[in-house]
């Protein structure tokens, strides 16, 4: 028996620790180890959920053939993980929320037309189906699949007219990796259709927040390329390693962390009598802004505070780099102000839930939709708008009026302010919107 046969073996079933010298021994010999890879995904294919509990060689193959970018592995590969009724899910696991979108793109073989069909195939699992749109995705990005053909694509799927599908959100986080921000309305049309999940987002605003951001060194959406045992070896199906032990160990000084960074007041700075006024007129404060009456924004929260819940807002700076997207692009200035507005009113500012205060946090957002409305208001006379909807059809960002103007009836009944309550309701049932 070779030496890769033998390392092939020690892999075949489930051990207790992580056989990393197999693996070692398989990735120097490839080539020869490569065909038992492809047999061990067949018979797991040919098996489905007989396949016995503790063999583990399939699995293991799926990384391997990866590392090894095996593209003639891609249509087994393709159709195990297309078994229906649970039956990939109990092959492979949770391979398929973590690295199946890495192991398909690294064996593609350039079957788009397989991609697509099995996207649409609703037998597949959900989960399944998203990786397999994360291939997509990738090769959109590297070029080999044409704008408009991948839009065409996303829209298809969107419009399908189905129930609740994962295949949805992973759609909706797929526009905001592209910035395709003219399909927009393709998300909010599935919020509109309860086919996203909140949770794997957010609301509709972070979907908006997510269109607009870029990081340093942007991957894509899958690994172009891939090493198996560093990919496997922290799994919990292994015995902890000291790594694990520590990161469990870190974790409630994370929670501190960030506890603290999220809850700590803005950073003030005291101003002298004599400083330049930070407003910027070239005045001292003493002449200029020391003992003028506070903005109503101001009265609300001081700018240190509104400065640190917006940090998360789409950059609206004046440096620019080529080939991003920008607000002010879209929307002009006043548009901008008037949902920051909004931003700080609605926006989810997250904690941890035992420190909240609901009350002073329902007083706040209160104050600030209030300030919105006026400004709504004033803008759409100012500009004889005739309607709420050409307004968020030329204005709006993160929410359109009927949503946020039902809020802050709701918030002003409860506080039992009745004369802005009749004031907003009367406005918004002119326009259309139901309170």
């Amino acid at each position: 028996m070779s030496e890769v046969q033998k390392a092939i073996e020690e892999i075949t079933h489930l051990t207790e620790t992580f056989p990393k010298e197999a693996f070692r021994i398989i990735t120097a010999n490839k080539e020869e180890a490569i065909p038992y890879l492809r047999e061990a995904v067949s018979y797991a294919l040919s098996k489905g959920s007989a396949l016995e509990e503790n063999y583990q060689l399939h699995f293991y193959a799926l990384y391997l053939l990866a590392e090894f970018q095996d593209k003639e592995a891609f249509p087994e590969i393709m159709k195990l993980v297309s078994l229906p009724d649970g039956t990939a899910e109990y092959l492979i696991g949770d391979c398929i929320t973590t690295d199946l979108s890495d192991i398909l793109y690294n064996t593609y073989d350039g079957n788009i037309e397989l991609l697509k069909k099995s996207i649409h195939n609703r037998d597949i699992d959900e989960f399944a189906r998203s990786a397999m749109l994360d291939v997509m995705g990738q090769l959109y990005i590297e070029g080999i699949l044409e704008e408009s053909e991948w839009k065409d694509f996303l829209k298809q799927n969107v419009h399908d007219e189905r129930e609740y599908d994962y295949i949805y959100n992973a759609i909706g986080y797929t526009l905001c990796q592209c910035h395709f921000i003219d399909m927009l309305p393709e998300i909010r049309y599935m919020f509109e259709k309860d086919l996203i999940d909140e949770s794997t987002m957010g609301k509709y605003d972070s979907y908006v927040d997510a269109m607009f951001k870029y990081r340093e060194n942007e991957t894509g959406f899958c690994k172009t390329s891939f090493n198996a045992a560093e990919t496997l070896r922290h799994w919990a199906m292994f015995s902890k390693s000291e790594d694990n032990i520590s990161a469990e160990r870190d974790f409630g000084e994370m929670i501190h962390t960030l506890d603290r960074e999220l809850n700590e007041p803005g950073s003030k700075k005291k101003i002298g009598r004599n400083d330049p006024c930070p407003c910027g007129s070239g005045k001292k404060y003493k002449y200029c802004c020391l003992n003028k009456p506070k903005e109503a924004i101001d009265r609300i929260e001081s700018p240190e505070e509104r400065n640190k819940w917006l940090r998360s807002y789409p950059y609206t700076g004046l440096e620019r780099i080529d080939g991003r997207i920008y607000l002010a692009d879209y929307f002009d200035e006043i548009s901008i102000e008037a949902d920051k507005i909004l931003y700080l009113a609605l926006m989810n500012r997250p904690g941890l839930i035992w420190k909240r205060n609901i009350e002073v946090e329902e007083k706040r957002t209160k104050e600030y939709l209030y300030l919105a409305f006026q400004r709504c208001m004033t803008r759409m006379e100012e500009e004889k708008i005739p309607s709420v909807v050409e307004y968020d059809k030329k204005y709006s960002i993160h929410y359109q009026c009927e949503e946020w103007m039902s809020e802050l009836c709701r918030l002003l009944r409860g506080d039992n302010d009745i004369e802005k309550y009749e004031e907003v309701r009367e406005f918004a049932s002119r326009n259309g919107i139901q309170i």
